[in-house]
C-alpha cells in the first residue's frame, strides 16, 4: 500500500502506520452483533487527508472518522479502540456507531454521498454497501437544503472565531486557521451543492467552479478562497497571528457568509432575501419538507421540558436557530438584531455573547 491511499503524497511510513491500525481495528470489529461494515470516511478515507510538515518531519493532521455499522457496541470497547489509535497515530479518533437499518432507509445527503462514493472499507461486507439505495451516491439527489446546512455548520464556528478575535474567549492554537479554511471551502461548495453539482473530491469541486454560470456576489473572491482552502486541506499551516490581527479577515468572511447564505436560501425557498432581517421575519416555512404535525409535537415536547424553544408554529424549531444565526452574523447587526435573535431562541440573557451561546446550544439540539 502507498500513501496515496490516504493522502496525495507518497509517505510510506505514515501510510504503514495507518495500514497497521486499520488492520488491527478491522480484526477487532469482525464478529460484533449485527456487524455489517467498518468504513473510514473523512479526508483520509477519500485520499485527501492533510499532512502537517514541520522541522523536517511529516505527521497526520486531521481526525480519523470511522463509521461502524453494528448493534450494541459497548462504551468500553469504543474507548479501547480509540485509545489504541490515538496512542499509535497521535491524532484524535472518532468512531460513530450506526445501525445498518438506519443507513438502509436514509435520505440523500452530503454526508452519505461523500461516505459512499469515497471511503475505505476497513472490514465488512462490500456487497451490502453496494446494495444501499443508489440515490445516496448521486450528487444530483442531494437536496439544496444541504447547501444551507453546510453554511450553518461553518457559521456556528465562525461566531466563536469572531468572539475570540474581539478578546471575548479563548480558543486552542490553530482553531481559527482550521475554521477559516473550512469556511473558504464551504462558501463555494454550498453553491455547487445548491446547483446539484457537488463532488466528493475538493480538487474536483475546485475545477468545477470555473464552469458555474449562476452564482452569488463576489464569485471571483469565493473561487480564490476555495483554492486557498484546498491548499490548506492538504498542507495545513497555523499563522500564529494575534486575535486582533484576525478581525479584518474574519470580517470579510462574515460578510461573504451572509451574502452566500441569503443567496442559497433565496434560491431554495423561491423568495428574495435582501437582508438577514428579511430572512428572520420570513413568515413561510424554512423547512417545508418537514411534517407540520411532527413540528408541533417537537415544540410541545421541548417547551414542556425546558421552556426555551421559540414557538415556530408549523415549521421545524430548527428554523429559529437558522434565522437567529443570520441575524447574529450580520456585519451591521444592531441591538435590535440581537434582541430579535434572543426572542427567537428564548435566550435567558440579552447580551450578544449569551445569545450566541444559546444559538450554539440550540443548534446542537437541532443539527
Amino acid at each position: 500500500m502507498t500513501g496515496r491511499k490516504y493522502f496525495p503524497e507518497e509517505l510510506p511510513a505514515l501510510a504503514a502506520d495507518l495500514d497497521s491500525y486499520l488492520k488491527w481495528l478491522g480484526d477487532e470489529v469482525v464478529g460484533l452483533p449485527g456487524f455489517k461494515a467498518l468504513l473510514l470516511g473523512g479526508g483520509y478515507g477519500r485520499g485527501e487527508g492533510g499532512i502537517w510538515i514541520g522541522e523536517g518531519a511529516a505527521r497526520l493532521y486531521n481526525d480519523l472518522e470511522f463509521y461502524l455499522f453494528a448493534e450494541n457496541v459497548g462504551a468500553d470497547l469504543l474507548e479501547k479502540w480509540i485509545r489504541e489509535g490515538e496512542g499509535r497515530l497521535h491524532i484524535e479518533i472518532e468512531i460513530k456507531v450506526l445501525p445498518a437499518a438506519a443507513f438502509e432507509r436514509a435520505r440523500p445527503s452530503m454526508f452519505y454521498y461523500d461516505l459512499l462514493n469515497a471511503c475505505i472499507v476497513v472490514a465488512g461486507d462490500e456487497a451490502w454497501i453496494r446494495s444501499l439505495p443508489p440515490a445516496l451516491r448521486s450528487s444530483a439527489a442531494i437536496p439544496p437544503l444541504e447547501a444551507a446546512r453546510l453554511l450553518v455548520n461553518r457559521g456556528m464556528s465562525l461566531l466563536r472565531c469572531l468572539r475570540w478575535a474581539d478578546g471575548g474567549m479563548e480558543l486552542p492554537a490553530g482553531f481559527c486557521d482550521r475554521i477559516t479554511s473550512k469556511l473558504k471551502l464551504a462558501l463555494a461548495d454550498a453553491v455547487l451543492c445548491s446547483l446539484g453539482r457537488y463532488h466528493w473530491s475538493c480538487r474536483e469541486r475546485n475545477r468545477l467552479l470555473a464552469d458555474v454560470a449562476d452564482f452569488p456576489p463576489d464569485w471571483e473572491q469565493l473561487m480564490k478562497w476555495h483554492a486557498e482552502g484546498v491548499a490548506f486541506k492538504f498542507h495545513p499551516r497555523h499563522s500564529g497571528q494575534a486575535p486582533a490581527d484576525w478581525q479584518q479577515p474574519l470580517g470579510d468572511l462574515r460578510a461573504a457568509w451572509l451574502r452566500t447564505f441569503l443567496w442559497v436560501e433565496s434560491r431554495r425557498l423561491g423568495t428574495g432575501f435582501a437582508s438577514p432581517q428579511d430572512y428572520g421575519n420570513f413568515a413561510g416555512r424554512i423547512f417545508p419538507e418537514e411534517s407540520p404535525a411532527s413540528n408541533f409535537l417537537r415544540q410541545a415536547r421541548d417547551l414542556a421540558r425546558s421552556g426555551r424553544v421559540a414557538w415556530t408554529g408549523s415549521d421545524h424549531p430548527r428554523s429559529a436557530v437558522w434565522k437567529s444565526l443570520a441575524l447574529l452574523l450580520d456585519p451591521d447587526r444592531t441591538e435590535t438584531s440581537i434582541e430579535a435573535a434572543a426572542r427567537l431562541l428564548r435566550s435567558p440573557g440579552g447580551a450578544a455573547a449569551e445569545v450566541e451561546e444559546r444559538c450554539r446550544e440550540a443548534w446542537k439540539n437541532y443539527p
